[in-house]
């Protein structure tokens, strides 16, 4: 070098420990990271900078002690919030409607899914797919009401297309899964209600929109009760003729 300063170059407010090159007869300090440019014999403070680099110079100094950040300096990371329950007007935004199961029969290209034509009181019975094959026979599906979810953006499972989502409960393996009930009296086509929230008078969200994300944000609260009621936040889903249930999982997630 033709200058008597060195640089201590360091990322704050990590500190890069830095090695030692030789260059000629004299020493100089750089990152082990950083890759070194020199303008004639110095290096440039003003590069280190548009990299985001600090730099400062020590006046006849070749050995420069690492600065150490200050004790308690760091940040320490918080813990993250658990996601708030939607608002039961959020949750009639998620169309959940009663249907019957008219015709099921077997994907062809999927051995764990059933391909169902439902009816919900719409003018054509609509298709949805399910992966209940493993738990659920040909002859147990068929004229089976359930519970569906009405207004997702339709999907396409092993090249066959999907309008909707019939609900379950499930426990945690995943080795036992339930057909949610509605209960007797249930009309085809009709709207899923809180017990202490009618739905039936709210909008449901637009499923072709996208981003619509309500179901996504009310899925992790719908579990079964220790009843085997199908809840939402810990408030049963009804029909006018009453509460809708799993035959027997209870504490389960519902999905």
């Amino acid at each position: 070098f033709t200058t008597r300063k060195s640089y201590n170059i360091r990322l704050a407010p990590r500190v890069i420990q830095p090695r030692t090159m030789v260059l000629g007869a004299r020493r100089a300090r750089c990152p082990a990271t950083f890759s070194t440019k020199l303008h004639g014999n110095l290096i440039l403070p003003q590069l280190l900078k548009r990299r985001g680099w600090e730099a400062y110079s020590t006046e006849n100094s070749e050995n420069v002690e690492a600065a150490a950040p200050a004790a308690g300096s760091e940040k320490k990371d918080e813990p993250e919030e658990p996601p708030q329950p939607p608002t039961p007007e959020e949750f009639a935004k998620s169309e959940l409607r009663v249907g019957k199961i008219v015709e099921v029969w077997p994907h062809p290209e999927a051995d764990k899914l059933w391909c169902e034509k439902i009816d919900l009181g719409e003018e054509e019975p609509r298709q949805i797919l399910s992966g209940l094959r493993e738990f659920y026979s040909e002859e147990e599906m068929q004229d089976r009401m359930v519970v569906v979810v009405a207004n997702l953006k339709k999907s396409k499972l092993r090249g066959m297309e999907s309008s909707g989502m019939v609900l379950a409960a499930s426990n945690d393996a995943h080795d036992k899964v339930e057909l949610l009930v509605p209960p007797e009296g249930s009309e085809i086509g009709e709207r899923v209600s809180l017990d202490t929230f009618d739905c039936s008078d709210t909008p449901p969200a637009n499923a072709k929109k996208k981003g619509n994300s309500v179901w996504r944000s009310v899925a992790p609260f719908m579990r079964t009760s220790s009843d085997g009621v199908a809840t939402f936040n810990g408030v049963p889903l009804v029909t006018k003729s009453g509460s809708i249930s799993a035959p027997s999982l209870t504490d389960s997630h519902v999905g």
